[in-house]
């Protein structure tokens, strides 16, 4: 029998942030830890050792083309399952800020599509990332003169989640969640989300001797672009946790993943910055050495090259 997954998730937004192309990227990253995770029963039935495709294009024809306007984001993935069939997972996902009254219906739509077009027994389930407690989805039922229809699917709250429990999880998606919920509890409080942001990228990522160097690198990205922060905010985040990446995840520094993430990048861009500064002093330094040695004054050198009577001095003594 096949599997087909539909996730549908809803998200609100900071600015500069592109959450569906988050999400993309770390579901195709870590697609099995995303299932065992979100769908443990289905984990059981797909064979992961016979690889994963990945077929972008095919949802577009069939869902996608459906929803002209919608951010949105959909993978479509084929995997073997275990009694040996080749079949599909599907996952839908689409982004969404305020609780949607036909939200049971679209689920419905979307499953009799792919069915109808796949004839593929279907997993759904709606992953819910905003923390409004009622927004609790319904089955879709149908009724009409003895024609009665009721779908159900699974749902994955974020309001839900036991936050300690999180903590101990050792799926890489469990610190994803914790990150979405902590999105939504500092949507207003920059500086809220900075000690949040902070703690996850020092004690669930950086300093965690049990996470996966890949696991690492993977959620490093998503939490620093996720956690939006203004630029100022970014500096001294970078300044706090410099130590932690030099020391405990140097790794991370040659990665070409995620050096462009906004935490790293002001790493470097710091880094550039202090290299230069130390060039320019250096070469000052030798200037003076050479202008010594040329009987200038010691007054006349600092004069020259903007030095301080002291270090010219010291220059001067190394001589």
């Amino acid at each position: 029998m096949g599997e087909v997954l539909v996730l549908e998730k809803r998200v609100s937004y900071s600015p500069g942030t592109d959450y569906d192309a988050l999400w993309k990227k770390i579901i195709s990253e870590l697609f099995e830890e995303f299932i065992l995770f979100f769908a443990p029963d289905l984990y059981e039935a797909i064979d992961f050792g016979k690889g994963i495709v990945f077929l972008e294009q095919e949802l577009h024809k069939v869902v996608i083309k459906h929803k002209k306007g919608k951010k949105i984001a959909d993978k479509i993935v084929k995997v073997s399952l275990k009694n040996g069939e080749e079949k599909y997972v599907f996952i839908h996902i689409e982004i969404q800020g305020k609780k949607d009254p036909d939200f049971s219906k679209r689920m419905f739509t979307y499953f009799y599509r792919l069915f109808d077009r796949f004839q593929e027994n279907i997993y759904s389930i709606a992953i819910l990332t905003d923390l409004s407690k009622s927004n609790n989805p319904q089955p879709f039922q149908y009724s009409f003169y003895g024609t009665e229809l009721t779908y159900r699917f699974n749902t994955y709250k974020f309001n839900e989640e036991d936050i300690p429990s999180l903590k101990k999880s050792t799926n890489p998606f469990a610190i994803a969640v914790l990150a979405g919920i902590y999105l939504h509890q500092t949507e207003k409080n920059y500086h809220k989300r900075y000690e949040v942001k902070k703690k996850l990228l020092k004690d669930f990522i950086l300093t965690n001797p049990n996470l996966k160097p890949d696991y690492a690198e993977v959620l490093f990205y998503f939490i620093d672009y996720l956690l939006y922060l203004p630029h100022e905010l970014t500096k001294q985040l970078t300044k706090d946790l410099s130590i932690n990446i030099e020391k405990e995840a140097k790794h991370m520094l040659y990665s070409e993943k995620i050096k462009e993430a906004p935490t790293l990048a002001e790493y470097f861009k710091t880094v550039r910055e202090e290299g230069f500064e130390k060039g320019k002093m250096e070469e000052k330094r030798n200037l003076a050495a050479e202008l010594l040695r040329e009987d200038f004054s010691v007054e006349k050198v600092a004069k020259i090259v903007k030095l301080s009577l002291d270090e010219v001095k010291e220059i001067g003594k190394n001589l």
